[in-house]
């Protein structure tokens, strides 16, 4: 068994080789019913992107929460429920370093460690993210990115994907009653590594230049832009170095 501790939190299903973990997901299936894998071949992420990760090097999982009886609103924060709850189960293993970037990444030290998409279902939403658990520098996807072992996590690929699966499943457990409260927003934003930084935000419309400076209500972000702030709820996001 690969996942022994997530699985006495809920019914973990160990995949070997897939495409993607997306793929294997049963709408039919209890809640909090998680998809796992550590060779997953062809994952993807926002707008299409490709996730790909040598066999035993990467953690690739999906979570159905069902979302019976929660508000459309409540729902929408599910993906920066799920930063967070990612960001918290890395910290320890990166010396407090994780932050969120808004919307789905998890950075260390500004390289992308981790990143979460979210897909409707029928039943609920399918939370998929995916961790670079032992990568060497060697092989790592773009000069943006690190893994856990490059930022000091001394543990195995299994170890490390584990411990990492299961504090997520528990956190999604944990913050479901308090999607779209008050202390959700502001435990989000205290570990949003998007605020206070020069972003470029590509949006339907076009381009927008600006300083992030907060998290608005619903989720959005809140960039400072010639004088005036907008919200977004939907983009893009670079942190411009």
């Amino acid at each position: 068994m690969l996942f022994p501790g997530a699985a006495r939190i809920a019914t973990v299903i160990e995949l070997g080789a897939v495409g993607s973990t997306f793929d294997a997901v049963d709408e039919r299936a209890d809640h909090l019913t998680t998809w796992a894998t550590l060779d997953q071949r062809a994952g993807r992420g926002r707008l299409g992107r490709e996730w790909v990760s040598p066999a035993g090097k990467c953690l690739a999982a999906t979570v159905l929460v069902r979302t019976k009886g929660l508000s459309e609103e409540a729902v929408g924060w599910l993906p920066l429920a799920a930063g967070l709850a990612l960001a918290d189960a890395l910290d320890p293993l990166v010396a407090d370093r994780a932050r969120i970037k808004w919307p789905n990444d998890v950075l260390v030290e500004g390289r992308k460690v981790a990143g979460i998409l979210c897909e409707r279902r029928t039943t609920g939403v399918a939370v998929g993210f995916g961790v670079n658990l032992t990568l060497t520098r060697a092989e790592l996807p773009t000069d943006a990115a690190t893994s856990l072992t490059l930022e000091g996590a001394d543990a195995t690929a299994t170890v490390l994907a584990d411990c990492v699966l299961a504090h997520v499943v528990r956190s999604l457990g944990d913050l479901l009653p308090a999607l779209g409260s008050e202390p959700l927003r502001a435990a989000v934003a205290s570990q949003l590594a998007t605020i206070g930084r020069d972003v470029r935000v590509t949006l339907p419309a076009g381009e927008l230049r600006g300083r992030a400076v907060g998290l608005g209500p619903h989720g959005e972000l809140q960039v400072e832009s010639e004088g005036e702030i907008v919200d977004v709820r939907a983009g893009d996001v670079v942190h411009v170095r």
